[in-house]
């Protein structure tokens, strides 16, 4: 006899594959609000010592209460992400509590959008409903590996608009695109990292009009979000962004853990002390190391950005998809992970290389690790999960033996980082295999995605 589950599956597998692709897609929506109101909220998550949530409060109710911000007030984030701590306060009233479930339950709609736009890049990828319902696992298991400061902080907002980006991108809605990068400037800034990836596209495929319209399209959108902000306070809306510019070096780093491991196993002097929002190393070689970040990090956006410039240049008769006209449906794939390697390979990058890493800053990347095609896939989904699971373990429960300088948590946050730096390396090697110029065979590559 049958089981329950045997049958459940064949009744299934006979339905069209639409609807089979529509109830996989509305399963993990339904369990992303079990993740956000269960998982997230009751079980081994409840340590919520450290959390933002009374800052956008207080910057919330001083909008509320009449004052504009960065001219009546400094603000530390772009006019979109301000609009988003803002809305809210505009439901909830003055409550604390109420602006804190409405402020989740702002971020949970945007979960639920990352799945459904991951359902559809996904099957564009592999047209597979089984692949498409294991990347949705894998970012609902992401969200859980990285814990309960997914819900705390509005870094979800900058991951919602990147993964749209490239939703768009990859589905040829090219201005969308565009247009999308210029919220993303005005929400986070960061999902401007992947224009030059849109750039090389555009140039490979000879959409050389498109080079010129997207980026303007995209500034002006910008401009257009920043106009108020702008004519009432050019300083205090430019201190949005030089405030994190100037930032020291944070203590939890790729740059600050060397100095930390000198501070534990020799005589070197070494202080933690708070400013900019976050807890900073100051120590001999500090500012040194937090200037010198910023051209390591150049370096290392630019070398993924020259892997795939040189791994465009394809063979005409085998790449006629990205060089123009319509692309078969084994170069839409090829094209499709590509983008999205390479533009999770800035991401990731500039978080390793700066001289801020922040565990929300792994938000970026847990709707764009999922679609990662090539055949080291598994070890890059492997790195990505350790990495997860230590940014939770130390952060927020631990984080205070770090600050202490405990040394068991100095050696397990320059474990995450040391991962971290190999996950970036592995993922630009990745991209050199995937892209190799010297032959280019598509239908290999898209055997490796699969």
């Amino acid at each position: 006899m049958r089981t329950w589950l045997s049958y459940t599956r064949d009744r299934f597998e006979a339905l069209p594959v639409s609807r089979q692709r529509l109830l996989v897609t509305m399963a993990f929506v339904m369990a992303q609000v079990l993740i956000w109101t269960v998982f997230l909220e009751i079980l081994w998550y409840g340590n919520r010592n450290i959390t933002d949530l009374p800052l956008y409060y207080n910057y919330a109710g001083r909008i509320a209460g009449g004052m504009l911000p960065y001219r009546d007030f400094a603000l530390e984030y772009p006019p979109v992400g301000m609009m988003l701590l803002l809305l809210p306060r505009l439901i909830s009233g003055p409550g604390y509590g109420a602006y804190v479930f409405w402020f989740q339950a702002e971020l949970l709609a945007m979960s639920c959008g990352i799945v459904v736009m991951l359902s559809g890049m996904a099957w564009r990828q592999w047209q597979s409903v089984r692949k498409m319902a294991q990347v949705l696992a894998l970012y609902s298991f992401f969200i859980l590996a990285l814990g309960s400061i997914v819900k705390l902080r509005y870094d979800l907002a900058a991951a919602f608009v990147m993964l749209a980006c490239l939703a768009a991108f990859t589905s040829d809605r090219r201005r969308l695109a565009w247009l999308l990068i210029g919220v993303g400037i005005m929400t986070k800034v960061v999902p401007v990292l992947m224009a030059p990836v849109f750039l090389i596209v555009h140039f490979r495929r000879r959409q050389y009009r498109e080079m010129l319209t997207g980026p303007v399209l995209a500034l002006l959108v910008a401009l257009l979000i920043a106009l108020p902000f702008l004519l009432a306070s050019p300083s205090g809306l430019a201190t949005a962004f030089t405030y994190h510019v100037e930032r020291p070096l944070q203590l939890e780093s790729s740059w600050a853990s060397p100095l930390l491991l000198l501070s534990v196993f020799v005589d070197f002097e070494l202080k933690v002390m708070p400013s900019y929002g976050s807890h900073n190393v100051f120590s001999a070689g500090s500012d040194a190391l937090a200037t010198l970040s910023g051209p390591v990090t150049l370096a290392l956006l630019v070398a993924g950005y020259l892997v795939f410039w040189r791994g465009s240049r394809a063979p005409r008769d085998e790449s006629a998809g990205m060089l123009g006209g319509h692309d078969g449906a084994e170069q839409q794939r090829y094209r499709q992970s590509q983008v999205t390697l390479f533009s999770t390979l800035a991401i990731a990058s500039f978080i390793f290389g700066g001289k801020v890493l922040s565990p929300q800053f792994m938000i970026w990347l847990l709707p764009l690790m999922p679609l990662i095609a090539c055949r080291q896939r598994r070890l890059l989904l492997g790195l990505f999960t350790a990495i997860l699971l230590i940014t939770h373990w130390e952060f927020p429960t631990r984080y205070w033996g770090l600050y202490m300088m405990q040394t068991d948590m100095i050696i397990v946050v320059t474990l995450r980082n040391l991962l971290l730096g190999v996950m970036v390396f592995s993922l630009l090697a990745a991209g050199r295999r995937a892209a190799a110029p010297k032959k280019l065979r598509l239908t290999e590559v898209c055997a490796d995605s699969r």
